[in-house]
Order: C-alpha cells, then sequence, then structure tokens
C-alpha cells in the first residue's frame, strides 16, 4: 500500500510540474483573482504556487522525519497502549503515519494544480467570477485530512481494510 502511496505522491508532484509548465507559457500577463480589482502579474502568481507546492512538500517530510526520530513513547497517541505495545505495533503506527503524510502531500499537490487550472480557466474566459467555492474546497481538504488522522489512531487495527 505504501509503494501505490509512494507513487501516487510522485505523480501528483510531476502532475503540478506538468501544471505549471503548460499554464506559464499560456497565462495572460494580467491574472485577475476573484474580481478585477485584485489584478496580479502572472509571474507572481506561478512562483508563489511554485514555492508553496516546494515549501509544502519540504516542510511535511521535514515533520515526517522529526515524528519518526521521536521516541514513540513521548508521542501523544489516542489508544497509545495498542500503537506501543510491542515493536510490531510501533513499526505500524510509523507506517500508518507515513501514509497519511503522502496522501495529505497528494492531496494538496492535486488540489495546487486545480487551483493554477482554475485560476487559468478564468482568466481566458475574460468571465470575473469568486474562486470563494474552490478556496472553501482547500479548506475542507485539509479539515478532512486533519480529522482522519484523529480518528484513524482510534481504530484498534493495524489496517483499516481488513
Amino acid at each position: 500500500m505504501n509503494l501505490i502511496i509512494a507513487f501516487l505522491k510522485n505523480i501528483s508532484l510531476i502532475t503540478f510540474a506538468a501544471v505549471w509548465l503548460i499554464l506559464n507559457k499560456s497565462y495572460p500577463k494580467e491574472i485577475y483573482v476573484g474580481n478585477y480589482i485584485n489584478i496580479l502579474h502572472k509571474d507572481w502568481v506561478l512562483y508563489v504556487s511554485l514555492g508553496f507546492v516546494g515549501l509544502f512538500n519540504l516542510i511535511m517530510i521535514f515533520f515526517l522525519r522529526l515524528l519518526q526520530n521521536i521516541p514513540i513513547e513521548k508521542l501523544n497517541i489516542p489508544n497509545s497502549s495498542f500503537w506501543k505495545e510491542n515493536e510490531i505495533s510501533k513499526g505500524e503506527f510509523f507506517k500508518v503515519l507515513k501514509a497519511w503524510f503522502f496522501t495529505f502531500m497528494i492531496a494538496i499537490n492535486s488540489y495546487s494544480s486545480f487551483m493554477l487550472f482554475k485560476i487559468w480557466d478564468l482568466n481566458t474566459q475574460n468571465e470575473v467570477r469568486g474562486l470563494s467555492v474552490y478556496w472553501i474546497m482547500g479548506v475542507a481538504i485539509v479539515a478532512i485530512w486533519v480529522i482522519f488522522i484523529g480518528f484513524r489512531f482510534k481504530i484498534r487495527k493495524y489496517s483499516i481494510w481488513d
């Protein structure tokens, strides 16, 4: 399962890079974000999005490595007696944590690609529409992943698919 997730993480980064490169050539010079009052230069939008995705992925990998180096006994985990009882449980805990970090990275990378495309779509149609629905989608994605990890460790099973 972790091999599939790692593969999808790499595909999401490649997808973001492809969308970024394609849109770099076809974005108008001035980009309207939401309305005609908020006019931004195309390079600002593209490079900020590139920096956000790159920095986000680096921070997520940093926190994953940091959590893997902290002894599991010092972590506050729901159902800690189950996840800390033996070496197999500790190993499974870190597998679940790694899968969660990678799927979260996949979701944010895919959402960033979608937002770049949506901003391009709105600007090429010369139609002023708000992006608030799409921003709410981003907040919902983050909320779902944060809530999921809390519930996941409350389940006393190594795999939720069994």
